[in-house]
């Protein structure tokens, strides 16, 4: 059955949004109808890659734009608030970069006026509909797995921000940045949907002398439907750069790795099953937003709502809290 697209308008043309944008555009559920970023230089860069786009003269332009019906939002953190409200207030879909804020109280507030406009919603964490994360949950609750006794969260970074994220000076801050907000948050959220909610049982963040500076190390232990997760993150020192996610459990053990590398044991030596060869989380983009595509239309889909993006928050924010 075809479907006519969501007639999308986007706010905020850097990395992410700039890489959406192009997964949105050459996806079947989508057409792309305008876009902004205050950034002269994203929006030239976007003009000229994406002629057919039209490039708004403000993020209040994108929401009140005739056409749109779904807005999806990539700005800087504490901007997504304001604009999901102002989405929300329009009626149209609302599609938000994690995290959803910085805030609690203000995320709740949003939340509680979602579900009274009953607007469709969705947050972007990366193992909505991704490959390894959705055979891992098949796996669970297949039972092949056999009872979860533990996850191992670990992240090495060289440097913060990535060399790809560099121009956003904003991530490198305290206030919104930090590699918690953006790497660890999208963990949360999947240990979570495969386990249960979740708690803090102990952490400690570590920052630099500099107080705007977003935090170098990070050491955790959380709880999921009762199953202890460790995180250990850090950023500096040389060795490979990259995540690695294991589930541990009775019969058969999963650990999904940076570029799409899934991998299994049942007690010998891992085995990897499949491994993206197209380059890290392309194929992911498009399983994702194809996810969000249904919800929007009202189908039967498995999507992160703001709802998730506010308990994955008050996590995360607990987490690196002075």
């Amino acid at each position: 059955m075809s479907h006519l697209p969501h007639k999308t308008g986007i706010i905020g043309l850097g990395a992410i949004g700039h890489v959406t944008l192009a997964s949105m555009e050459a996806h079947d559920d989508y057409e792309v109808v305008c876009a902004w970023d205050p950034d002269p230089a994203a929006r030239a860069r976007v003009k000229d890659a994406h002629p057919n786009v039209q490039i708004a003269d403000s993020a209040d332009d994108v929401i009140s734009h005739s056409e749109t019906t779904a807005i999806y939002i990539a700005s800087p953190p504490t901007s997504h608030i304001p604009y999901a409200r102002a989405t929300a207030e329009a009626g149209k879909c609302i599609f938000c970069e994690k995290p959803l804020g910085i805030d609690v109280a203000e995320s709740e507030a949003l939340v509680e006026l979602v579900a009274q406009r009953r607007v469709p919603n969705a947050i972007n964490f990366n193992h909505t509909a991704a490959r390894g994360s959705t055979y891992l949950e098949s796996q669970i609750r297949s039972g092949t797995t056999g009872d979860v006794t533990g996850v191992d969260i670990f992240i090495h970074l060289t440097k913060w921000p990535r060399d790809f994220q560099a121009h956003a000076a904003w991530l490198a801050g305290r206030e919104q940045g930090g590699f918690t907000r953006e790497m660890i948050s999208h963990w949360v959220y999947l240990t979570r949907r495969l386990l249960g909610e979740g708690k803090i049982v102990s952490h400690r963040a570590i920052f630099p002398d500099d107080p705007q500076r977003s935090e170098i190390r990070l050491v955790a232990e959380l709880a999921f439907g009762g199953v202890p997760a460790v995180v250990n993150a850090a950023c500096g020192g040389a060795g490979p750069v990259g995540t690695q996610y294991t589930l541990w459990a009775s019969e058969k053990s999963f650990m999904l790795q940076s570029g799409g590398k899934i991998s299994q044991t049942d007690g010998e030596a891992w085995t990897l099953l499949s491994e993206d060869d197209d380059g890290e989380g392309e194929d992911d983009i498009a399983r994702n937003i194809g996810a969000v595509a249904k919800a929007f239309r009202g189908e039967p889909a498995t999507v992160a709502t703001l709802e998730d993006g506010l308990a994955v928050q008050r996590i995360v924010e607990t987490l690196i809290a002075d």
